[in-house]
């Protein structure tokens, strides 16, 4: 196992969470974490993330921060900006919504069968249905994904997450947001489960300097030269 394997996991597992949205109109502030199950003792802390999402009319910016670097990704309707920095190296793209949208089209995933179960619980005060996602990877073997989704957190371009949630479960038949989930993953060899939950959710006002990204000292790349890349890594 090396680290860019662990990061790569855990940056896709956190985008995940940005896969379903309605439409926008408030102001949120979504405090996450994320840890995993199954990891070796000497990588548990690396798997270890907190997450930041605002959120305000078409604007989303998401904030990743853990042990083994940071990352920041900002889209406003017609645009993302999204920055990495891991170890010392620092790089990003940007992508417009056309190139995102077409991303989409051509990557070619199963929706997944969304189950609705009784369950309800109370998450950071908003209240929780549990929900059982099921697909089918490309190999062949059936995923399961359990999500806490709320109707309440809302926000109006299910573009946003593409850049970094490729190859992840289709959940654009999901109505509502995910406030908590558990992912089950093989980790190279190893069955992990990744888990994240919402911590605090604030629908205060937010200033709109917010919504900037520092790209100075980042080697910046196309959207199509950030997919060569992933493509080259064994994404």
């Amino acid at each position: 196992m090396n680290y860019a394997t662990i990061t790569r996991t855990l940056s896709t597992a956190a985008f995940f969470a940005l896969s379903v949205f309605a439409t926008a109109q408030d102001n949120y502030t979504i405090k996450m974490s994320l840890k995993s199950e199954g990891m070796p003792a000497e990588y548990a802390a690396y798997a270890e993330m907190d997450i930041v999402n605002y959120i305000k009319g078409d604007k989303l910016k998401t904030e990743r921060n853990g042990m083994m670097g940071t990352s920041v990704s900002l889209y406003d309707g017609k645009k993302m900006i999204s920055t990495n920095e891991m170890m010392g190296n620092k790089s990003g793209f940007t992508a417009t919504k056309e190139e995102l949208e077409s991303s989409d089209k051509n990557e070619k995933t199963e929706k997944a069968k969304i189950e609705y179960t009784a369950e309800k619980k109370m998450i950071a005060g908003y209240e929780c249905t549990k929900v059982i996602a099921t697909s089918i990877g490309k190999d062949k073997k059936e995923n399961k994904t359990i999500l806490w989704v709320t109707d309440k957190v809302k926000y109006s371009h299910p573009e946003a997450h593409k850049a970094s949630g490729r190859g992840m479960m289709d959940l654009s038949d999901l109505k509502g947001y995910p406030l908590a989930m558990e992912i089950a993953q093989n980790m190279q060899g190893m069955d992990i489960k990744i888990i994240m939950t919402t911590t605090e959710i604030s629908t205060a006002p937010i200033d709109d300097s917010v919504f900037t990204i520092n790209t100075d000292g980042y080697t910046m790349m196309s959207y199509k030269d950030m997919l060569d890349k992933q493509k080259t890594m064994g994404k």
